[in-house]
């Protein structure tokens, strides 16, 4: 018979820890999901609501045809649009009040989408609001029938739910957490991902309850296919770097890569730009018409893995930042794992190419060090450089380096 004997500093000690955690399983998302930033495809930026079926499926065999799914895109996420009664003022609630599925759009049905998505190895994602009304004035939404609808999509096998913030008569906190409670009580794991707009990461208003009831959160308005619009959804995760780690992310919303309105190069910047900030990573183009110079860019293998990389405990800048801005010209910086670093240099809005530089002082590398500067887009421009880092870089593109192996 073996006895334990536990003194009391030790019992102090395992008695605040149950405390702890007791305290986490009941007011905190239990998930367990998001380790590294969501990567996928919505439907939202590129087909708003004029999608269906035949559409999802294509999609999905266009993430593992593409070779994006082996990357790590993996979720298929249904936006708005998809139920019974879309742009009739009224969505329509069966007798026991759950939302219906439109069935021309989805004659198979929901499940039958849900398990062809998972039968080629990816996961489900749906969409609804918080509010009383989805964005386009549809009656019926979420708010009131959170547990029904957590519960539909759980027996849709669901992966992921989206959900939004329109027509909201209720603080964001409460229906967060109302959610966040409902999501638990599904018992099914289900990435939630937080789209009210409330999550403000200035430091002096951060709301600390984002991070505990859901995964991922928007830190702006809705993105768009325009560089200004990119442009401002970037600016709200500049100072972010030590809000986002593991399991809970900033949002700055979907990607815009390849959709109308933009060109290559700012395609290119837009993803790198998303990459080195640790935001989820959820493409919004036709991903089954796709040019070659888009499809590269969605599978750079080098900037994935900056994005999916985590050093830090959520109290630094573990997620990337901005660290300087001089004039139109921008320094982005991510800590890597093993001593390693990510660097962009930006010229966001220059009328000509710039010399931009990035000094060891601006990334807080020892001045001494000699690190080897791998071009993340081309992996060719391999050297070493010490002290410094220095680009002449195109109107609205980056230059985008891995630093490695930074000793004296």
């Amino acid at each position: 018979m073996h006895v334990l004997i536990v003194n009391r500093t030790t019992m102090l000690c395992l008695l605040a820890l149950s405390v702890f955690l007791v305290s986490w399983s009941c007011n905190g998302l239990e998930n367990g999901l998001a380790l590294s930033p969501p990567m996928g495809w919505n439907t939202y930026n590129y087909f708003k609501r004029n999608y269906n079926e035949a559409v999802i499926v294509q999609t999905a065999q266009a993430l593992v045809a593409t070779g994006m799914r082996d990357l790590g895109y993996i979720y298929v996420n249904i936006d708005g649009g998809w139920w019974e009664g879309v742009g009739t003022k009224k969505a329509v609630r069966n007798s026991t009040g759950y939302l219906q599925y439109d069935e021309k759009k989805f004659p198979d049905g929901m499940v039958a989408i849900s398990n062809y998505i998972h039968s080629l190895d990816l996961k489900f994602g749906m969409y609804t609001d918080a509010g009383l009304k989805f964005c386009n004035g549809d009656e019926n939404a979420s708010q009131g029938h959170e547990e029904k609808d957590a519960a539909l999509f759980a027996s849709w096998e669901a992966d992921y739910v989206k959900v939004d913030a329109c027509s909201t008569t209720k603080s964001p906190q409460v229906l967060i957490n109302t959610w966040m409670k409902a999501l638990n009580a599904t018992k099914r794991p289900m990435v939630f991902s937080n789209c009210l707009n409330n999550c403000t990461l200035d430091p002096n208003t951060w709301h600390t309850w984002c991070p505990e009831y859901s995964n991922l959160w928007r830190t702006s308005e809705d993105i768009n296919n325009t560089w200004i619009g990119i442009m401002r959804n970037l600016d709200s995760v500049a100072n972010a770097g030590g809000k986002g780690a593991p399991e809970r992310w900033n949002n700055p919303d979907m990607l815009e890569v390849g959709n109308p309105g933009l060109s290559d190069t700012e395609s290119k910047s837009h993803f790198s730009l998303w990459c080195i900030t640790s935001a989820p990573l959820i493409a919004g183009n036709d991903l089954r018409k796709m040019t070659k110079s888009i499809t590269a860019i969605l599978t750079n293998a080098a900037a994935i893995r900056i994005n999916q990389e985590y050093t830090g405990n959520g109290s630094g800048n573990g997620s990337g930042y901005r660290v300087k801005k001089i004039s139109t010209s921008e320094i982005w910086y991510k800590p890597l794992p093993k001593n390693e670093h990510a660097v962009i240099l930006f010229n966001r809005a220059g009328k000509q190419p710039t010399n931009i530089t990035a000094t060891w002082a601006d990334l807080k590398i020892p001045n001494a060090s000699e690190c080897k500067a791998t071009n993340v887009w081309d992996q060719k421009d391999v050297k070493t450089v010490k002290g410094s880092i220095q680009r002449k870089v195109d109107v609205h593109d980056v230059a985008f380096f891995r630093l490695t192996d930074c000793g004296t």
